[in-house]
Parts: C-alpha cells; structure tokens; sequence
C-alpha cells in the first residue's frame, strides 16, 4: 500500500489507497509563475540498506525474559494522536510484568518512518525546539508561505506587471461673482461640472508603463459667450509611454529587482523565485533530519530492550546464585551476603534499565550530524521517544518493540564518489549555493542604480467635443464628437541624477560584500562536510570492527561461565569472588556488544547523511505533484510545433541551471 501527502498552490491533498479528500485553497492566477509543489512519497517498497544479517546467537545462555521470546499483540497505529484529548493510560500502567503480558506493538524501522512521515505537520525533533523555539520549527506549509508571502513572494513580485484598472468620476457645483459682467449673468456665474475618467496602465517586463485613458468633462454653466447652449462635453482619449533608459530599463534589472526598486531592495520575480528554491531545500533538509530522528529512537529503543535483557538474565543468575549459597552447607554468612549484594545492583540495573532517566539521547547533531550513539537506555524513556516522533499516543497501555535488527556484513564505500554526493547532493550546500545566487542577482540590480535616471516619455491624445444642441435661432454649428483636427502629441524626456549617488555606490558595497561573504560560508561548509564524511566512514570502520571483537569477547566469556557451571556440577571447589566476577564481565560484555552493533547501524546511516543520500538510503522521496490536464495539453500543443534539431539560445544569463 503507498501513502503520500501532496502539498500543492492549489490545495492540500491526503491520499491513501486511491481515496482523496481536497482542501481547496484560493485559485491562483493562470498567468503566473509556477511554483513546484512538494508531493512526500513513502514508499512501502523494502529498504535499501547494504545488509540486514542477523547477528550469531549467543549459546548456551537462556533468555529467561527476553522480549524476542514474548507473544506480539496486534494493535492499530494511530493516525492522529487526538492533540488535546487526555489519554486513558498515565505512565505507571507499564512495570516489568507488562513485558510478559503480549501487550507489544512490533514494528520495523520502515513502518515507523511511514508512520512519522503521514503524522509530521509539523517536523518534530527531539531535542524540544517545539517548546522553546517555535518559530524556529519547520512545517509542511512553510514553502507554500513562502510562495504565497503578499510582500516577497512570488506572486507579490508578479503583481507588478499585472495590468491595473482604474476609473473615477466627481460632480461639483460651483458659483462664483465676478467683477465682470462677461462672466455669467451680470457677474454671477453658476455651473455644474462632472469629470469622469477610466482607463488602463501596465508595466512591461522592460520597465516601460503603458498608459491609456478616456476622460470625459460635461460642463453646465451659464456664460452668456457658449456656443452651443448652456450643457457642453469635452472628451478625448490618451495614450502615454513611460520608457526609461538608463537607471531601471531592461528586462534583466526588472526581473532581479522589480519595477520602481530602491537601491538595497530587490523584489523581482528571479530573487522571489530564488527564496521559494531556498523555502523547499530547507523543507528537504527537515524530513532528512525528521526520518534520522526517528531511526536514533528506533535504535535506542532497540538497545534498550537488549540492555533490558543483558540486565533480567544476570540479575536471574544472581537469584540462581544466592540460592545456592544459601542451600550449600559450607557456605558462610560473607559469601551469602557478597551474594545478595550482587542481586540487589542487578536488580536495580533492571528497574533503570526498564525505567530509564529522561536525559539527551541520541538525536541528530549531538556530536555529528546524523546523531552519535549516546546508550542511555531505558525502555520506557526511549519508547516515548519513539512515540512521539512518529505520531502516536504518549501512553496507550501498549509498549512498541522493534523487529529490525542491526546490520552485521561488513560496508566499504568508494571515497571519490561519496565526495562528489556530499558536496551534490548535501541539503545545506546546495541550500547556501541558492543564497549566493541570490546574492548574485542583487549585486547585479545593484549596479543599474549607479546609473542617473534617464526617462523617454510619449504621449497621444485625441479630443473630442460636442453640446446639447439648445443653440440661439439661426447659430446652430456643426461640431463632430471627435474631429481629426483636435489631436495632439508630446515627445519629451526626464532626467534626474543625484549627486556623488551616495545611496547607490553604499548598495553596491553593501551587495558585493554580501556576495564575498555567503561564498565564503559555502567554501567552509563544503570543508565540513568533507570533515563530517571522513568522520563517519571512518566510525563505520571503526564500528563494525568494535562490534567484532565484542562479540569474540562475549563469546569467550559465555565459555568461561559454563566452564565453571560445570565446574560446579562435578563438585568441585566453588570461588565466590570468580563467579561474581564472571557475572559483571558477562553483563559489561553483552552491553558493549549490542552498543557496538546499534552503532555500526548507525555509523552507516550517517554516511548516508553526510553524503546527502539518506531520503534515498530509506526509499522517502520527494518530488513535484502532478501537472495540471491544461498545463499538459498546452505541454502538448507546444511540443508539437516545436523542431526538434533546433537550438533554443539562453537570452538571459542571469537564470540559473538547475
């Protein structure tokens, strides 16, 4: 079965099995750009990982409370953990018994990332940046805001080249005396005015405003001089060209800063753009982190219950211990209490070990970047870990166990191609290459302001006028409602230059500086990532090394307790003090072991974070939603007419390949 979220301009989409539900959001313009939805894909395909072998069972030991060996109950796992609904089960309805109770919950390490990925709204991470930071957290809509932001978002810079209506209309009466008897009726003058305009202005790509109008006035007044009776109306249409030259002209500054920019503020179409790329980057960058939070809890949780077992199965041998020196005649009240105190240390590792402390585990960025094996045990700590990481209840009376095991064979990986991945395909550089695109672009814009301000001006203009035809006997006139003879034009230009262009020259300092600095922090985080990379193929070596000669040392050790068990079955002499002793480094022994293999497995998993594959390394993938049946036909259309063997040639450097 797949899964998917499909996060899109046109709405939010939550599909599974075929079935959709919509939320539709408001419609964006046809006209404008597109911005690349994010569609999330889990899917339910096996892993890739290099190996998945279990690791040699360790004889002649008994499990005596292993959770390998209890019965798994299936349970539901919870879509939505109900935010603000009190849970039925608090945290002491869980103790050493439940263990053995079947209320399990197997999962592997695949299911709870499908789990997390279907829950995550929000990115969650275990070191609590939710409470203390939240408006550090990232979400699922944090790119659609970013796209959708009225003052730098794409659409916001596009509006500036939207065509803009506009129309006005005023009436006013006015009378007036005047100390002329030409003017009205003996002096008074009395007159109703309305002006009404409409009309239509756009920016072209170019910087140039396109301007047409219509502006019509009626004049009712009672000048004893009209011509054609007391109501009269002029019209005429105009049409105007804005073009400049110098400072804001051409297709290249428009595009990086937008039209009417100021020097040190670029809005354009290309920067809006470049923040989107940067918003979805940084999105990629938080469903890595979340999917490799959620493998350190499914791996803590893993060693949890291994330590929890290493604990019972000693602290059941210290019992079967202080048994028999009670029971044997010739032992003394020393040897029955050395005895007793070995039980009662083991028996308190096993409540810490169930229990655990609620200190930092391991989470990404606690000493690498994918997270290094802290071991802190404890099965219930580390249970809620994993709960709340990929959505379901706190506390539900249940207890998850983790059916994956760490990988054994051994993983050699070529240097020169992991190099050339990290420093691909690593979310932060390719993150930083996009600021210094944008900085690229501003340092252009910021050049065309060292220029003066050199405007082409042009308008036309076509009058019209007429009456309302109540003329003196015998003076009717015949005036058309537009006349050719009543056109007029006007050629012109605007200059203007600030003197020593202080604001302009600060920006264009202020940009290259700008760009000198992002392009350093990229050389350093390359040199980091470089560093990171050779951190964590060299742990992997280390790791999976460690993890053999732990098990050859657990393995001599488990010899050496059934020697003396046999020992002691033969009847032979009994020393206390070895016995006790073996105990410890059996305990100590398997411990080590199972945190040598839990850090192997994610030894490897950090190379795969270093190297920018781990999205990849566990088959989640994200991609652009499907286009749009208009989109696809006129896709179509255009292909159609298109010669193949011709080369388009690139008309604007500044856009970046990607």
């Amino acid at each position: 079965m797949y899964g998917h979220v499909r996060f899109s301009r046109h709405g939010i989409q939550i599909s599974s099995s075929g079935m959709t539900q919509k939320r539709p959001l408001p419609k964006l313009a046809k006209h404008c750009l597109s911005l690349a939805a994010v569609l999330l894909v889990f899917g339910g395909c096996c892993f890739k990982r290099e190996c998945a072998t279990n690791v040699c069972q360790i004889p002649s030991i008994a499990q005596t409370c292993g959770p390998s060996q209890l019965h798994f109950a299936s349970a539901t796992i919870c879509n939505d953990c109900g935010t603000g609904i009190p849970e039925a089960f608090s945290p002491y309805d869980l103790n050493e018994a439940a263990l053995a109770s079947g209320n399990l919950v197997p999962l592997t390490l695949e299911e709870c990332l499908r789990q997390a990925l279907t829950t995550s709204r929000i990115m969650r991470d275990l070191g609590g940046t939710i409470v203390r930071t939240p408006e550090g957290v990232n979400s699922t809509l944090d790119p659609a805001i970013v796209f959708s932001d009225p003052r730098l978002g794409e659409e916001a810079a596009l509006s500036a080249f939207d065509a803009n209506f506009f129309a006005n209309s005023y009436i006013e009466e006015n009378n007036r005396r005047f100390n002329n008897n030409f003017y009205g009726v003996n002096g008074y003058y009395n007159q109703y005015l309305g002006t009404s305009q409409v009309g239509v202005n756009k920016r072209s790509a170019t910087g140039g405003l396109f301007s047409f109008r219509n502006v019509t006035i009626s004049d009712n007044n009672n000048q004893s001089g009209n011509q054609l009776g007391r109501q009269s109306w002029e019209s005429f249409f105009e049409a105007e060209l804005r073009q400049p030259i110098m400072q804001g002209a051409g297709t290249q500054f428009n595009r990086i800063a937008g039209p009417g920019a100021t020097p040190g503020v670029s809005n354009g179409v290309l920067v809006a753009r470049t923040r989107t790329d940067i918003s979805l980057i940084d999105f990629q960058r938080s469903v890595r982190d979340l999917v490799s939070d959620v493998e350190n809890a499914y791996w803590d949780l893993y060693y949890a219950y291994r330590d929890l077992e290493a604990k019972i199965q000693v602290r059941d041998i210290a019992e079967q211990t202080l048994a028999f020196e009670q029971n044997r005649r010739e032992g003394g009240a020393a040897d029955i209490a050395q005895a007793e105190e070995q039980l009662h240390r083991f028996q308190a590792d096993v409540i810490d070990a169930l229990n655990g402390r609620p200190i930092d585990g391991t989470r990404t960025n606690n000493g690498s970047a994918g997270g290094t094996f802290r071991g802190s045990g404890g099965v219930r700590v580390a249970e809620r870990k994993l709960r709340y990481m990929i959505g379901m209840p706190i506390n539900d009376g249940m207890l998850i166990q983790p059916v994956d095991t760490p990988p054994s064979a051994a993983v050699t990986y070529d240097w020169s191609s992991a190099v050339a991945d990290a420093l691909q395909k690593r979310e932060e550089l390719k993150m930083q290459r996009w600021v210094v695109k944008q900085k690229e672009l501003e340092l252009i814009a910021s050049k065309n302001f060292l220029m003066p301000q050199l405007d082409l001006i042009a308008r036309y203009r076509l009058r019209g006028f007429g009456g309302d035809g109540n003329y003196p006997p015998g003076t009717k006139p015949s005036y058309p409602f537009f006349d050719s003879d009543l056109q007029e034009w006007q050629l012109g230009v605007e200059y203007n230059l600030p003197v020593g262009l202080r604001r302009a020259h600060a920006a264009n300092t202020s940009a290259r500086m700008a760009l000198a600095r992002e392009t350093e922090i990229l050389r350093e985080q390359e040199r980091l990532v470089h560093f990171g990379l050779s951190n964590s193929i060299g742990e992997a070596k280390r790791a999976y090394e460690s993890m053999q000669l732990h098990e050859k040392r657990l393995m001599a050790i488990v010899t050496q307790l059934n020697a003396l068990k046999n020992k002691e079955d033969a009847k032979e002499r009994r020393e206390l003090d070895v016995i006790l002793e073996t105990h410890r480094r059996l305990l100590d022994a398997r411990i080590r072991f199972h945190q040598s293999q839990v850090e192997y497995a994610l030894s490897l998993r950090n190379v795969h974070f270093e190297k920018g594959t781990l999205l990849d390394y566990n088959n989640v993938h994200l991609a652009e939603s499907l286009p749009t049946q208009d989109a696809l036909r006129d896709a179509n259309q255009r292909i159609q007419v298109q010669d193949p063997t011709k080369v388009l040639p690139v008309r604007d450097p500044t856009v970046a390949q990607r």
